[in-house]
């Protein structure tokens, strides 16, 4: 009679240890990963040219011309083409430098829980897939955390679904509304890993200077040159005796 309540004991315990494992394994997405994305460094760094500006002069009339010198913007990102999942609607990376174990991720950080898909106080949703076979976005996040000559490694994350939108009530006026965003489906599982090297900067071409031994041939010719033309500058004296 002791052996029944041992043996019900081991059921109980197989019965847990089955449902343990079909939550873990339902637990896993079931959605298409990105299975093909390919990285590339792009310089979109741009010049912005001198412009002028007119105005009068209230008291005088004349015209007053000002000018405003151009500039150089700096604008490096690395860019990530996806071969898009049928069905996925938006995209989140993830990323880390090749020799450290920690991700960072971008936009949604899924170990935060019920708010893990979620931008607060925001004018639109980024990362969209396109309606074409590829989707092409700038990772902006990246190049300025990145020592130039390093690797960083970078998974992508398709998401299932959409976001729902709702107002959020500012204390001020604001330039245009702006939202909580909710995002409301399914996401698959992280892709293979794409590892991308940041180039070094190249420096600027600097203006060869002279060697010491160059000078020395100009510094011994200036003063031949002088007396040369001394001795070729007429003498004002005998154009007055001549003249006379």
């Amino acid at each position: 009679m002791k052996k029944i309540p041992a043996l019900i004991l081991i059921t109980v315990l197989a019965a847990t240890s089955g449902l343990l494992l079909v939550e873990s394994v339902s637990a896993e997405s079931t959605y298409p990963m990105v299975t093909e994305f390919s990285l590339k460094y792009v310089d979109h760094s741009y010049d912005i040219a001198p412009t002028e500006t007119h105005s009068k002069d209230p008291y005088t009339g004349e015209t007053i011309t000002t000018t405003v010198p151009g500039y150089h913007v700096e604008n490096k990102t690395v860019d990530v083409t996806i071969k898009n999942p049928s069905g996925a609607t938006y995209y989140n990376f993830r990323w880390k430098g090749t020799f450290e174990n920690e991700w960072k991720y971008s936009p949604y950080n899924p170990n935060r829980g019920k708010l893990a898909y979620f931008i607060p106080d925001g004018y639109s949703v980024p990362f969209q897939a396109s309606k074409s076979a590829y989707s092409t976005f700038s990772l902006y996040f990246l190049p300025k955390t990145i020592t130039p000559g390093g690797s960083i490694d970078v998974q992508v994350q398709a998401l299932y679904g959409n976001f729902r939108a709702e107002p959020y009530v500012h204390a001020g006026w604001v330039d245009a509304p702006t939202y909580d965003f909710y995002f409301e489906g399914e996401t698959s599982e992280w892709s293979s890993t794409q590892t991308i090297t940041i180039p070094q900067t190249t420096p600027s071409p600097s203006v060869p200077e002279l060697p010491a031994f160059a000078l020395i041939p100009l510094l011994l010719a200036v003063p031949l040159i002088v007396v040369f033309a001394l001795r070729k500058k007429p003498n004002r004296n005998s154009l007055a005796v001549v003249a006379g």
